[in-house]
């Protein structure tokens, strides 16, 4: 007799706790309907007499929250979707003990995709099918570049646009916001140019090149103006593919050729100088710079500028002086100091260009009253800019002991926008002067060319 008590005991516990569920089964089948990536699911419990106490939990469904008891046969539920592929549910009693179990699977937003004009240097167009139409998945490439994804909308497909920089196998993937695993993955296959073709020629930019082989194998890439040449792994038999920095305005050459041959293929680019385009709240205005005459300047501004996103994002001109200068490039809002500077620069003064109006240079610490210039305060510019208003005369190099500041680049079209930033009213913040009163801000700087 006490054993039998004892079996009961055991066997209650294993079900459900004695959780109010007897002896039945307390849940036979977990059904699912909007079981999707990035998804909120319903999910529909059936058993034979269902529990305040129970719980679910997937491994890739979170934040399942149980409804209340509607019916002894049937009980609705609701999780989030975080993942793809066979998920499985687990119900647990009051007390802990797993009393079912299943499996369900969860398709993955993307089956396909397909791509045309994907050749060297040209924006592809990709179609995504399946049911791409989900803001919880992103897409990458390793060969093709500037990735954008269409918005979400109604149609069966979705396409996204990218720039080809390799040839050959090209991989996609498909990611998801709440896991690292692709969703989804395929290649597809960029045929060879037909001679030596580049993309994205600017200074101080990566430059992408590309070049058949032509049936020759042991072809190295050389070039002048081109620095740092790294050629990227590859199965494509019939062209290779690379990157590196363009170092130089004007002509940049590559060639091609076979180790202790003559030059196989060859191609000259030209290099114009670079521009940055700085929007502001005002309106924009394009700079031109000089890398010939200011090599660190221009090498350190244009790593500001070209920081994703920009570093002059945000920041506001700060020092306002009418027939003077406008001064920007390091603080925020409130005259907060913007974190996230690079190294001090050398100072680029005696360069032959000087601080005439709309030239653009790099403010300094200057010498305190009295005191004489230390390789501190001349080598101290990071990231803030100023433009000139007049020609400033005071501001040029004269000698070692007065180098003035470093001019770099000038102001090619929208002076107007600096003129009218110069009409601003401006008092003290924080103890500093020439605050406009109203924030200036630069709402993005990029380089342009």
């Amino acid at each position: 007799m006490l054993f039998r008590l004892l079996q009961t005991i055991v066997l209650c516990a294993w079900l459900a706790g004695c959780g109010g569920m007897g002896g039945e089964d307390p849940i036979t089948a977990i059904t699912a309907t909007n079981l999707k990536y990035g998804q909120t699911a319903t999910l529909t419990l059936s058993g034979n007499a269902l529990d305040n106490g129970i719980s679910v939990t997937s491994d890739k469904c979170s934040f399942v929250v149980l409804g209340t008891i509607t019916s002894s046969k049937s009980r609705q539920g609701s999780c989030f979707v975080t993942g793809t592929g066979t998920a499985t549910f687990t119900v647990k009693s009051s007390s802990g003990y797993v009393v079912y179990t299943t499996t369900l699977n969860i398709p993955p937003p993307v089956t396909a995709i397909a791509a045309s004009n994907l050749e060297f240097g040209q924006q592809a167009t990709l179609t995504l099918s399946g049911e791409p139409q989900n803001a919880s998945i992103g897409l990458s490439s390793d060969k093709c570049i500037n990735m954008s994804l269409a918005a979400v909308g109604t149609s069966a497909t979705r396409t996204a646009t990218c720039t080809v920089v390799g040839t050959g196998a090209i991989s996609f993937k498909v990611t998801g916001f709440y896991s690292n695993a692709a969703l989804y993955s395929t290649q597809l296959n960029a045929p060879a140019p037909s001679g030596l073709s580049t993309y994205n020629n600017k200074y101080g930019q990566s430059t992408y090149v590309s070049f058949p082989t032509n049936g020759f194998s042991g072809l190295t890439l050389t070039s002048t103006g081109c620095d740092s040449i790294t050629m990227h792994s590859g199965n494509d038999a019939n062209a290779l593919s690379g990157s590196c920095t363009i170092s130089r305005t004007g002509t940049v050459q590559f060639n091609v050729q076979q180790s202790g041959s003559s030059v196989l293929q060859t191609a000259n680019l030209q290099i114009p100088e670079p521009q940055v385009t700085v929007k502001t709240s005002l309106g924009d205005f394009v700079m031109e710079l000089n890398p010939t005459a200011a090599p660190h300047t221009v090498k350190n501004f244009l790593g500001y500028v070209n920081q994703s996103p920009s570093f002059y994002n945000s920041t506001i001109f700060h020092r306002v002086i009418s027939g003077f200068v406008v001064q920007g490039g390091g603080l925020t809002k409130g005259m907060t100091a913007k974190s996230g500077l690079s190294a001090a620069i050398p100072l680029e003064s005696n360069n032959g260009l000087t601080n005439d109006r709309g030239t653009v240079a790099m403010a300094r610490s200057g010498p305190q009253p009295g005191n004489p210039e230390t390789d501190e305060t001349k080598n101290s510019a990071t990231s803030q800019f100023y433009v000139n208003l007049a020609n400033n005369t005071s501001l040029n190099y004269a000698s070692d002991t007065s180098p003035g500041y470093a001019v770099f680049g000038k102001v090619i079209s929208g002076m107007d926008v600096i003129d009218t930033i110069a009409t601003k009213p401006t008092g003290t913040v924080n103890g500093s002067a020439n605050v406009p009163v109203t924030d200036i801000t630069i709402t993005s700087a990029s380089q342009t060319q």
